[in-house]
């Protein structure tokens, strides 16, 4: 089991202070789990095909996609020929926000492929790690000793070492003081304000990404999840955090390629919304 979160240590930390705190989480390592094969370059049932040096697929490649071959013109022309080279995000955002729905998603070939991909892109191993901590308290636990176990095999692949063991958490779960945010569940309350967003040991507070970086990816895992509330509240965050509007509404196109269309129209309506209270549009 502990072997399985050594590429996010912090989750081991965590998951024994939950286990101690007689919190109930069981930490289920999912060997199997697996979605939807990846659409991205060197996905394993095409890996005798490779791609060229732009990423786009090759002839070759194209083979996968046999019995569904117009997915095979999308993924070309439009998915890699022109959603992932559009400016409003680097390449870098684009290969971070697809390791957090790919990861939340439970799609694990795809996860291995773009963890890769992020590797190349610029995103530092110690943020790989701390983007699957960050996506677990969104996506469940689960997903995240998942995530663990694929970034471990994608380390030891590339020759990257192993991030060393995360600090003692010593967080205190403290349920008064404050009106809690969720009345029928205080020390879920508790746990929010504590786990989530303590200022010491609390998952926002941590180093290892930006506060913008955290909204990013918060807000690709909400859109996946359908989780309307959630996003409304972070769409605020990450304009506060530094993302613009132009931004945000390019992470929501993106996710429409890895979550499916209806996620991104129900995060468009509420973007809309949210944009409209705070006064701010997207360029034209």
């Amino acid at each position: 089991m502990a072997s399985s979160l050594l590429a996010a240590p912090w989750l081991s930390k965590l998951e024994g202070l939950a286990r101690m705190k007689r919190i109930g989480v069981i930490l289920v390592v999912v060997w199997g789990a697996g979605g939807t094969l990846g659409c991205g370059p060197g996905s394993d049932v095409a890996s005798s095909a490779g791609t060229d040096a732009s990423g786009v697929a090759s002839d070759q490649t194209l083979d996968r996609y046999a019995g569904a071959p117009a997915l095979a013109e999308l993924e070309e022309n439009v998915l890699f020929g022109q959603v992932w080279k559009r400016p409003e995000l680097s390449e870098r955002d684009r290969a971070m926000v697809t390791v957090a729905v790919t990861q939340a998603l439970f799609h694990t070939d795809a996860l291995r492929e773009y963890l890769n991909r992020a590797l190349d892109a610029g995103v530092t191993p110690d943020e790989v790690s701390e983007l699957v901590t960050h996506v677990t308290m969104y996506a469940g636990w689960p997903t995240g000793s998942n995530a663990s176990r694929v970034v471990m095999e994608v380390f030891q692949t590339r020759g990257i070492p192993l991030p060393p063991p995360a600090s003692p958490v010593n967080m205190e779960i403290d349920l008064r003081g404050q009106a809690p945010s969720y009345p029928a569940l205080p020390y879920l309350s508790a746990l929010t304000r504590s786990v989530l967003f303590g200022e010491t040991d609390g998952v926002w507070s941590r180093p290892g990404l930006s506060p913008r970086d955290r909204s990013m990816v918060t807000i690709a895992v909400a859109q996946a999840a359908y989780a309307s509330d959630q996003l409304r509240g972070h769409l605020g965050r990450a304009l506060n955090n530094g993302l613009t509007p132009d931004e945000i509404a390019e992470v929501i196109t993106h996710v429409a390629f890895y979550a499916g269309w209806p996620t991104a129209a129900n995060a468009a309506g509420i973007a809309g919304e949210v944009f409209a209270e705070r006064n701010v549009s997207v360029a034209r």
